[in-house]
């Protein structure tokens, strides 16, 4: 409630301010949308052109930023439909140009010229949004503004009396002035009203005579006027506007010329009678606004279709269709386009213009435009400059100042290469220059760098020209040294005068910890100069020790591409680990103090064995591939691939790498079958094994069953006692299941061994059970059935067979 109240006292507030002809105690911006349209319905605000907006704000006593406001926010509440009913300018039949941005939605005018698309030239004033021609009502009215009906005038009497009138013109054409009467003002302008009016009131105050009495006349509301503009306008029809308006604003506030319509002569007709003639390009080109007159009421502006307009293309400042007049000529219209480009090729220019049946192509000189007369439809195209240069000697490669340079100041090979400067890497003793002939095929002239620059070879330099110095590393194979085995980053090296051994190793990073200083292996490649005899060797093989300060060995120069070698050192040792799981006192990992330790040696260091330890089911978990080379991977990668082949098994493309293959067998472990109980019963024997780096050991606890896998009807966990046998454990899972292959059963036992079934002709034997041991029935395979052909063709041979039995039986 406080708020209604509080926003129903601004409007009344504002309201009584308006009445009074105050300036508003609020800000426009503060109302809220409801309080403005009560505001605007009350007052009769909705549906006015601008220039009534403003006059009657002017009234009310708004100052000129709050009408500022009231127009922004007058516009969006008409946008969003927040203004209703026939007064609004959106229901009015007569056009306003207050909102012309929000009526005229299209966008630039556009024509097809003969070869493509182009902006009319001049259009995109009336496309500007923020481009107005709205008259301005904050200045004195002209002394040529001429009165008419509806017109305010404001009379101020001044001097022994004072007194101020505000008269309205009425329908007669007459002012009304208090104890006076009609004076006629209609049709008069502003300095003959106040003469007419001065001359009148002179006989209620005598004062104006003698001068002590002051009469001034203004206006001070404007009346609406309509004009109608019609042809080749965008929105034609009927438009209310200021009678301060002129030509240009009745133009802007329709929208312009149409597609069609034509720039160049804008006809303002009176009464039946043509006033003025309007070229906008006057307006564009010089800003000659003489011939924008105001308008009266009834005028009509007409806007004729366009006679001549051609197009301008290519390089030229402003590309566009130019409406064109009668007399005028190709250099005209280019003037109007603002001259030709910078780059633009003044020499000769093209002409297309639309035949009676096809198009055709007219050559233009340059200097005869100002002759040339252009037909509606033409389209001039001025090209570029081409990329050729009437001077130019180019020269690249290794010097300072690459580049073009023009050989009317340079005109010889010594002061070129002079000014552009070899660098200290350029290869002195041979360069070239490419020289083109008249047919443009092209030579080359090779000389000598040093013998051009001290003047000893001499070339007159021509046009075209291009010079090219080799930088002198780019004409041998990159030198590089190549460092491998015991460092932190071996590699390959660029290669540098005066390079030791001692200079790579420290671009690698330094020595690991466990190189060899003493016997560092250099290789270098043969050279011969192709007159030598075959030779069986391979490279130059040198050994060189690093180890003592002071030795030449320290001193030995490298060549490019030497292969430095460092050994690893055959007394350096890395800690091998392993790792102890389950039964012991103390399970973890342990380094390996020696090559000859045994898995009893470290089940002493592990505290020895807990008393629920199960000796028999102790295994051994190995790495199979640890520390392999790339060619083991690599013969290992071949012998997988012949397997897979053999058994049919599908396999993996063989594009992985080595170091890939490496790394995934190293991750393959294997159990390695143990007998605990005899290697800490009998430590050093076979059974005793020597550990490896990554080996674990793991002793479970005791185990009290064993277990039955594969083709049984149940699998399952059995309570083991002494004298229980293998069919036993299968008869306790409910037998073999039918397709279960019998002879190929076998058992595993906890320490890893496997024991298979043994055949032999009718009779078969189970292996026997130990506590934790596990029982696996494998299925049968399964066997290819014959097929018809097959089938037949084995009879076929058994019967073949018997004929040749029985044969050789009668010969007997």
């Amino acid at each position: 409630m406080k708020c209604a109240f509080k926003g129903l006292m601004v409007v009344l507030l504002v309201a009584m301010q308006f009445t009074a002809g105050a300036q508003l105690p609020v800000s426009v911006e503060n109302l809220t949308d409801e309080q403005l349209m009560q505001l605007v319905s009350k007052y009769q605000l909705s549906g006015l052109s601008e220039v009534e907006l403003d006059a009657k704000a002017r009234e009310y006593g708004i100052p000129s930023d709050q009408v500022l406001i009231l127009k922004k926010r007058l516009a969006v509440l008409q946008g969003s439909g927040g203004l209703t009913g026939e007064n609004t300018s959106f229901n009015n039949k007569t056009n306003s140009y207050v909102l012309r941005d929000k009526v005229f939605t299209k966008g630039p005018s556009r024509k097809e010229d003969s070869l493509g698309i182009l902006n009319v030239f001049g259009s995109e004033i009336f496309d500007n949004a923020d481009l107005s021609f709205e008259p301005n009502l904050n200045i004195a009215t002209p002394a040529n503004y001429v009165i008419g009906v509806n017109d305010q005038l404001v009379i101020d009497v001044y001097g022994v009396s004072d007194n101020t009138s505000k008269l309205k013109v009425t329908t007669e054409g007459d002012i009304r002035f208090p104890k006076y009467g009609p004076i006629k003002v209609a049709g008069l302008t502003v300095d003959e009203a106040r003469v007419k009016i001065k001359n009148a009131l002179t006989r209620i105050y005598p004062g104006i005579a003698s001068g002590s009495v002051h009469v001034q006349v203004a206006i001070g509301q404007t009346r609406s006027i309509q004009v109608s503009l019609i042809g080749e306008v965008r929105k034609p029809g009927r438009y209310t506007l200021s009678a301060l308006a002129t030509l240009m604003t009745a133009l802007y506030a329709s929208g312009g010329p149409n597609d069609i319509g034509t720039l160049r002569n804008v006809e303002l007709v009176r009464n039946g009678k043509l006033i003025v003639s309007f070229d906008l390009y006057d307006f564009i080109m010089k800003a000659d606004l003489s011939k924008n007159i105001l308008l009266q009421d009834d005028d009509v502006i007409r806007i004729k279709p366009y006679e001549t307009r051609v197009a301008l293309r290519g390089a030229v400042k402003k590309q566009a269709l130019f409406d064109v007049k009668p007399g005028e000529s190709a250099a005209d219209i280019l003037a109007y386009a603002g001259g030709f480009a910078d780059i633009a090729f003044k020499e000769m220019l093209r002409v297309t213009r639309l035949g009676q049946s096809s198009k055709e192509i007219i050559s233009v000189k340059g200097n005869a435009l100002a002759k040339f007369i252009f037909q509606s439809g033409d389209t001039l195209a001025v090209d570029k400059l081409s990329n050729l240069y009437a001077n130019r000697v180019i020269v690249t490669g290794s010097v300072y100042h690459p580049g073009a340079y023009g050989i009317a100041q340079i005109p010889s090979l010594q002061e070129l290469l002079t000014i552009a400067r070899p660098r200290e890497e350029a290869y002195y003793d041979r360069a070239l220059l490419r020289r083109y002939k008249p047919d443009y095929t092209s030579s080359i002239i090779n000389f000598n760098v040093r013998d051009a620059l001290n003047g000893t070879f001499t070339l007159k330099l021509e046009r075209e020209d291009s010079i090219h110095i080799y930088v002198r590393d780019e004409l041998r194979e990159k030198y590089t040294v190549t460092i491998n085995g015991e460092v932190n980053n071996p590699g390959v090296y660029a290669f540098s005068e005066n390079m030791t051994a001692q200079d790579v190793v420290l671009l690698a990073n330094g020595y690991r910890e466990g190189a060899s200083l003493q016997k560092i292996e250099i290789s270098r490649r043969l050279k011969t100069d192709g007159r030598d005899s075959d030779t069986s060797l391979y490279s130059v093989i040198k050994e060189i020790n690093l180890a003592n300060a002071g030795t030449s060995d320290l001193e030995f120069k490298l060549n490019p591409f030497d292969v430095i070698s460092v050994r690893k050192s055959s007394t350096y040792k890395e800690q091998i680990n392993v790792t102890v799981e389950g039964e012991v006192r103390y399970p973890g990992k342990y380094t390996l103090s020696a090559s000859n330790e045994r898995i009893s040696d470290i089940i002493k260091r592990a505290g020895g064995l807990k008393s629920n330890a199960f000796t028999d089911g102790a295994r051994l978990i190995r790495n199979v591939y640890v520390g392999i080379s790339q060619s083991d991977a690599s013969l290992l990668a071949t012998k997988a691939n012949l397997i897979n082949k053999q058994s049919g098994r599908v396999v993996a493309p063989s594009a992985v790498n080595d170091s890939v293959l490496v790394n995934t067998l190293s991750d393959q472990q294997q159990l390695v079958s143990i007998r605990l109980t005899e290697a800490l019963t009998n430590p050093g024997s076979k059974d005793d094994l020597f550990l490896e780096e990554g080996d674990i050991l793991k002793i479970p606890k005791t185990i009290q069953t064993i277990q039955t896998f594969g083709m049984v009807n149940v699998p399952k966990q059995i309570i083991f006692h002494p004298g229980l046998t293998f069919k036993d454990a299968i008869l306790e899972s409910g037998g073999f299941s039918v397709n279960a292959s019998r002879r190929h059963a076998y058992v595993v036992y906890p320490n890893g061994e496997v024991t298979p079934t043994r055949n032999f002709l009718f009779f078969r034997s189970y292996p026997r059970l130990k506590t934790g041991a596990e029982i696996y029935v494998p299925a049968k395979s399964e066997r290819k059935k014959l097929t018809t052909g097959e089938t037949i063709g084995l009879i076929s041979g058994l019967t073949s067979v018997l004929g040749l039995v029985v044969i050789l039986v009668n010969t007997k």
